[in-house]
């Protein structure tokens, strides 16, 4: 049974108005997705021409953000701390204490024993990023799959700057901005990815048809080499329900290659105005691939 998209058209990439350079990513029809407790949104642009590099386009505001947590300014957001690896180190020091515990009681509060539980957290806390990367690449072929975090940086929520950054954001762009909970950006040689996670129960009433996400803008010098060439817009839409510590995840996959709007399918090939969708149950940083297939004739951006 082919599964209904929840809302068609979601994502409006159009020019900005008085700016030739510059294109509005926004959201629309969030009010009519009712029933999921988050959004994920991903967004990559790739420009064809071999004259464009990803410093010659901006995605804002989320790569000012970035920049200014790398340089250690204050931001709206801040970095995610990585848990696992404390709590695998906190259980390889445990570990040791049961063992002097067992063998060598008396020795339980000696400083050798002390020393050897410290030691014990701090190589957990390293030994972890090995045993995680070992268990991505061995499930990268498997349905049920370890998987890295898709997100860096969370946001700084109900701190005066968020309040006053969002007022501003509602002027400079005229209507709703919708600010993520969670983001990262990806800057490689020829493209920029942004990843944002909202939460639905915390975003803002969008009184007009669709939100402000991000701009994109490309230098002038080479605005006619991305016109002449054309580009790839590829965008990842799921709408997730929470059960616990389960999310149940219902995927769409659609692009923009050189106007055309289409996806990849499973086997790797370009099919034009179709929507690729995938299930996929969540725990932690196990992912499973439930199922996954194509649904015709349906579009999720809106390219004007």
């Amino acid at each position: 049974m082919i599964p209904q998209v929840p809302y068609e058209n979601f994502i409006k990439l159009r020019k900005a108005k008085d700016m030739h350079n510059t294109f509005d990513v926004e959201m629309g029809g969030i009010a009519q997705v009712e029933g999921y407790d988050s959004l994920e949104c991903h967004i990559v642009f790739y420009p064809y021409s071999r004259e464009i590099h990803s410093r010659n386009i901006t995605f804002s505001p989320f790569e000012e953000y970035v920049k200014d947590i790398q340089s250690g300014q204050r931001s709206a957001y801040v970095k995610i701390g990585s848990e696992f690896n404390k709590c695998f180190g906190l259980g390889l020091g445990f570990l040791i204490v049961v063992i002097f515990y067992v063998f060598k009681p008396e020795d339980l509060f000696s400083i050798p024993s002390i020393v050897s539980v410290f030691g014990a957290y701090i190589v957990g806390k390293e030994l972890w990023e090995d045993i995680e990367r070992l268990l991505v690449n061995i499930s990268k072929r498997w349905r049920i799959r370890y998987t890295e975090s898709y997100y860096l940086y969370q946001l700084e929520k109900h701190t005066t700057l968020t309040r006053y950054s969002q007022l501003a954001k509602e002027r400079r762009y005229r209507k709703t901005h919708l600010l993520p909970e969670r983001i990262d950006f990806i800057q490689q040689s020829n493209s920029q990815t942004v990843r944002m996670c909202f939460n639905l129960k915390e975003l803002p009433l969008v009184e007009e048809s669709s939100g402000h996400v991000l701009s994109i803008t490309i230098d002038d010098e080479i605005l006619k080499d991305l016109e002449k060439d054309g580009f790839l817009f590829g965008v990842k839409l799921s709408f997730n329900r929470h059960f616990l510590k389960f999310v149940k995840c219902f995927e769409l996959f659609q692009s923009i290659d050189r106007g055309l709007k289409g996806c990849l399918n499973e086997k790797g090939e370009w099919v034009q105005r179709v929507v690729f969708y995938r299930n996929t149950v969540v725990l932690g940083k196990v992912k499973w691939f439930k199922n996954a297939g194509i649904i015709p004739q349906k579009t999720i951006i809106l390219y004007e």
